[in-house]
């Protein structure tokens, strides 16, 4: 008879969950889908639209990413109908094992009260003196054979149900096999599961830069969104750290026609993101990075303008979305005539950089906007971020590259996503004369500089670094020295002030150039950081200038036609405008002889 309780449990487990793993697969589907749909939109736009070497090598990633995510999806197919084949199965075992352990309860209390009856009267039977003519086996003998019937049924029926248990474990065993065998039969992760556990494991910046050496576009991209801790860490790493691993991912192997190796291809295609806004990865990798990200975002740019139209928007957004995505397609396009050194469009975060890094650079400019600085204001259609670095790449005579830099938001944005930005200046003015908000920005900032001293073509010495900054961008700049960012010259253009506890670095020039403007009559009343101005600090040369404005004012001009001019003034300042080209010039001819010196 078998041995009771049985010691196999064949329907364990919960149905339900395993029926929730199954709809996980299906909306990984989704997922995949929607994926598929996106990549399908970019390489068609780069088919179409994207001339060039890049648009070939994009197209055929493209293309490998679309059959890639074909075989995820058929296999994420195939796990959930195994899935749910085994979790029906395990409801059916589940059931049927709830039937035998009834019928095993029942027939195991059927022995046990025919064993005891029985025990009872054969103990009767013993103890029989008053009938010594019948004999012990005669005594009750019809009950007797009536229980041990009962009890040979009820041991019958227990080894029955045995049989049956055993079947049950045996399909159970054989349902669990096949579930195995199906999760394991389709390769959709190129090793990937064991990557997932790996990353799981990694805690430090070098630990997540040595698990992602070698792996391909798609499991970079994959391991990345599934561990988006990964890039927290790298994020964290510094930028010396950042440059030696980018630098060895490019050690003893073989490079392409631009100076990248496989493992650095494969980071730039598969975390664009995250290489495009790292400090410490070299210029030219982080803009062939964010040529990617520029290019994904044209795709949606279109999705988003064609609903514009669609529903009749108002004509001066669909204009501003035009003109950003003709900006995009500068950075996308080979060779770009736009190069994004950083890009994070959600985060509010752009930096242009204009000239050949590769040359390299003699001089290296740092130019900060100021005050209600947006994204926008890099493809506005009239004066634009860019006009004094582009003015200076031009005419210094030298191999140079300018960065025009607006890393988050700047005082007054509306840090939002177009089109829903909203800008307000009272605040902006208010957070322009905040030392806390510049000493925030001005960390960021060092952490820039800190990403370009990592390159041979500024740690050298070989080249001059000069940071520039229009009303507000001077506290960012002075700010971003105070958190150990280090510059041969600093020029303010008609700039707001220093932050608390900023002191003159003694190796650093200063200038200032700017007309009069509104800047400077708020300035006149100390309220605009605590006095401590440019014009009014013996480290800056200042130098004042009269602007047409200024020559046309009459002398009984009323208040606001002087006001109006005091604004046009500290705008005027940071343009390219013929008007201005004296301020420019003076400002080359500054730099060229304390250079000489």
């Amino acid at each position: 008879m078998r041995a009771i309780p049985l010691p196999d449990d064949p329907g364990r487990g919960d149905p339900a969950a395993i029926a929730q793993l199954a709809r996980c697969r299906s909306d990984k589907i989704d997922d995949v889908d929607g994926a598929q749909h996106v990549v399908e939109q970019c390489g068609t736009w780069a088919a179409t639209e994207w001339v060039g070497q890049s648009s070939t090598s994009f197209c055929s990633a493209a293309e490998a990413l679309m059959a890639e995510f074909g075989r995820v999806r058929e296999a994420l197919g195939d796990h959930q109908a195994a899935l749910e084949a085994y979790g029906r199965e395990v409801d059916d075992i589940a059931s049927l094992q709830r039937g035998l352990e009834a019928e095993r309860s029942t027939a195991e209390e059927a022995l046990r009260r025919s064993s005891a009856s029985l025990a009872v009267i054969e103990e009767e039977a013993r103890t029989q003196v008053d009938l010594p003519l019948s004999p012990v086996d005669d005594y009750r003998a019809y009950e007797r054979t009536t229980l041990q019937d009962r009890i040979d049924v009820a041991r019958g029926d227990l080894d029955r149900l045995g049989r049956r248990w055993d079947e049950l474990v045996e399909r159970r065993e054989t349902a669990d096999r096949a579930c195995l065998r199906a999760l394991q039969a389709t390769e959709v992760d190129s090793g990937f599961a064991g990557l997932e556990d790996r990353a799981v494991d990694v805690s430090t910046p070098r630990e997540a830069m040595m698990l992602l050496d070698g792996l391909s576009a798609f499991d970079i991209a994959v391991l990345l969104a599934e561990h988006p801790r990964l890039a927290e860490l790298l994020g964290q790493a510094s930028p010396e750290l950042v440059r030696e691993w980018w630098d060895s991912l490019a050690l003893l192997r073989p490079i392409d026609g631009d100076g990248f190796s496989a493992a650095q291809l494969a980071l730039i295609a598969g975390a664009p993101a995250l290489i495009g806004n790292l400090d410490g990865v070299p210029p030219p990798a982080r803009v062939r990075a964010n040529a990617v990200t520029a290019a994904r975002q044209v795709v949606l740019n279109e999705a988003t303008l064609a609903a514009l139209r669609t529903r009749g928007a108002d004509p001066a957004l669909i204009d501003e979305l035009e003109r950003e995505i003709a900006y995009l397609r500068g950075a996308a396009a080979v060779p770009p005539t736009v190069q994004l050194y950083t890009y994070d469009r959600a985060a509010d975060r752009i930096v242009e950089m204009i000239g050949d890094w590769n040359a390299p650079p003699q001089r290296v400019y740092t130019y900060v906007p100021g005050t209600l600085s947006e994204m926008r204001d890099f493809w506005a259609s009239g004066a634009q971020v860019q006009d004094v670095g582009r003015y200076l790449d031009k005419r210094d005579g030298v191999d140079s590259v300018v960065f025009a830099y607006k890393d988050g938001r700047f005082p007054g944005g509306g840090g939002k996503v177009f089109p829903v930005e909203t800008m307000s200046l009272p605040r902006g003015l208010a957070e322009a004369n905040d030392p806390h908000f510049a000493r925030l920005a001005g960390e960021a900032l060092a952490d820039f500089q800190a990403g370009l001293a990592t390159d041979p073509a500024v740690s050298g010495g070989g080249s001059t670094s000069v940071a520039i900054g229009h009303s507000w961008g001077l506290a960012n700049v002075t700010a971003s020295e105070i958190a150990g960012a280090r510059y041969d010259h600093v020029v303010s253009l008609a700039g707001a002030g220093m932050p608390v506890p900023w002191q003159p670095a003694a190796e650093t020039e200063y200038d200032s150039f700017r007309y009069r403007d509104s800047l400077g009559a708020a300035q006149f009343t100390r309220q605009v950081y605590d006095g401590a101005n440019p014009q009014y600090h013996h480290a800056f040369e200042d130098r004042v200038y009269r602007s047409e404005g200024d020559r046309s004012l009459p002398r009984d001009a009323p208040v606001t036609e002087r006001a109006r001019v005091l604004g046009e003034n500290h705008s005027l300042i940071a343009q390219d405008r013929p008007e201005n080209t004296p301020v420019l010039k003076d400002i080359l001819r500054e730099l060229e002889s304390k250079e000489a010196r």
